[in-house]
């Protein structure tokens, strides 16, 4: 006879259930919030490794503001383009690279522009590559505040070389969620100075203690408290649609640079001045208060200007990481650095010429955080830092910030045609009727290319990885 669940067992089963279920989800998020951890710290990691490229090839880091001056903002950039866009060549974005440092002709409205590009602010939808931010760019916690946006079919070329893509073709976003450090100085660190105004050279040389200096190169040589000692990057909340004020700038405070503390009260909501523009809105963009931060307040502070408009900023490091940001020290090391890191006594005045701040080649006011991000004030950090906590990155991410693991078939490698005209950096996909092999770019592009029109070495690379793929699924799969 065939038994049947009374009312009370089905009862008993869904209660059963709910509660399995409730046990099991919070274990789920934990594991998805550590995924987007590790994914947000293997991007800060492709950038510290595309900063170390930078310096090997130039022997020094790219200023924080640099560019072409002298002329109307559709005519130059104004001196105001970030360090990410120098590093876009060793970020597997040669195409956009090529795209900036060229004359580019909009296709929208056939409008010309120079090499380098207009100004940052310009607007994006007619100079494409300002709409060209990529993911190794974005916080996949910070992305999901954004709207989402309409799923594309792939884009399919068959050949090696990079498309010319219509405006909006993969992405066209202008955020960015990762930011530079300029040390601890809180007057006039936002300021684009004139190299023949002596007082303004004094000062900046004085106040500007970071890796990264408005007009000015560095080298690692430079940062004489050791590279394992000095941050380089850390991140920003950019705007989205659930953010409230978290990317917003405060304006208006007067004293700001004498009493950084007075930026904190922004957050308890009365303040009602706020600038137009927010933090992380323009990834090409190198002013300090939307693209950098100092190591005054702690993470996840408010930043603000001054009176004295956007050359007089507090900018801060913020994430939406519970507890804390991640923070790319320059020797490459990425690190979990808690809100409760020691930062002295944010209610002093930074280090700069006058006698209303502290002394140049003072150590820094701010504790450890200040210590952490000045390159050369010979303060003794605590060691072991309990307000540093490693990050386990494994391997730079891809195009969507995924790890790529220990998959052969999914391995970046260097492919080359026959003649030896073009290569480019890409994944095999899987090969087709045994003659094209279908190549993934860093942008999604997928490359679907006749396997005689290889170099020898590509097509041996191309099958042997295939293959090993395909041993690897058949031993994965049960007996």
């Amino acid at each position: 006879m065939k038994s049947k669940l009374s009312f009370i067992d089905l009862v008993i089963v869904g209660v059963m259930a709910s509660v399995g279920f409730s046990l099991l989800l919070p274990a789920i998020l934990r594991q998805r919030a550590a995924a987007r951890n590790a994914l947000c710290a293997s991007n800060l990691k492709a950038l510290g490794l595309a900063m170390h490229n930078y310096h090997a090839a130039f022997n020094q880091l790219p200023p924080g503001l640099g560019g072409t001056v002298g002329g109307e903002d559709d005519t130059c950039n104004q001196g105001r383009l970030g360090p990410i866009v120098g590093f876009t060549p060793f970020l597997e974005q040669q195409a956009l690279w090529e795209k900036i440092a060229n004359p580019y002709v909009s296709p929208k409205t056939g409008k010309r522009f120079p090499p380098m590009g207009p100004a940052p602010w310009f607007d994006a939808a007619e100079y494409d590559p300002w709409a060209s931010a990529f993911s190794t760019l974005r916080c996949p916690d910070d992305m999901e505040t954004q709207p989402e946006t309409p799923k594309q079919e792939p884009i399919v070329v068959t050949t090696l070389a990079m498309p010319d893509l219509p405006p909006g073709a993969i992405d066209s976003t202008t955020l960015c969620n990762y930011v530079m450090c300029y040390g601890d100085g809180t007057y006039l660190m936002g300021e684009m100075i004139d190299i023949n105004d002596v007082e303004a050279v004094n000062r900046v040389r004085a106040g500007m203690r970071g890796a990264f200096c408005g007009n000015q190169r560095m080298r690692f040589r430079d940062m004489l408290d050791g590279l394992s000692n000095t941050i380089g990057m850390s991140e920003t909340i950019s705007p989205g649609i659930n953010d409230a004020k978290e990317s917003h700038i405060a304006q208006g405070i007067k004293g700001l640079s004498l009493n950084p503390s007075l930026c904190l009260k922004t957050r308890d909501g009365d303040h009602a001045d706020w600038w137009d523009v927010r933090r992380g809105s323009r990834w090409a963009d190198g002013t300090l208060a939307i693209s950098g931060f100092q190591t005054v307040l702690p993470p996840n502070s408010p930043t603000c200007l001054s009176d004295l408009g956007m050359e007089d900023p507090i900018a801060s490091a913020s994430s939406r990481h519970p507890g804390g940001v991640h923070a790319l020290m320059l020797d490459g090391r990425v690190v979990f650095i808690g809100d409760s890191i020691d930062c002295g006594d944010p209610s002093q005045p930074g280090v700069s010429v006058g006698e209303d701040y502290a002394r140049p080649g003072s150590p820094s006011p701010y504790g450890v955080w200040g210590a952490l991000g000045t390159r050369a004030s010979k303060e003794v950090l605590p060691n072991p830092n309990p307000d540093l906590k490693p990050v386990e990155t494994g391997p730079v991410g891809n195009r969507n910030g995924q790890a790529q693991g220990n998959d052969p078939e999914r391995r970046w490698a260097t492919w080359t045609d026959r003649d030896g005209k073009h290569r480019l950096k890409a994944r095999v996909n899987r090969i087709i009727d045994r003659e094209t092999v279908e190549l993934e770019d860093s942008r999604g592009i997928l490359h679907r290319v006749p396997l005689n029109t290889l170099s020898d070495s590509s097509i041996v690379m191309a099958v042997t990885m295939y293959e090993m793929g395909l041993e690897l699924k058949a031993a994965a799969k049960p007996e």
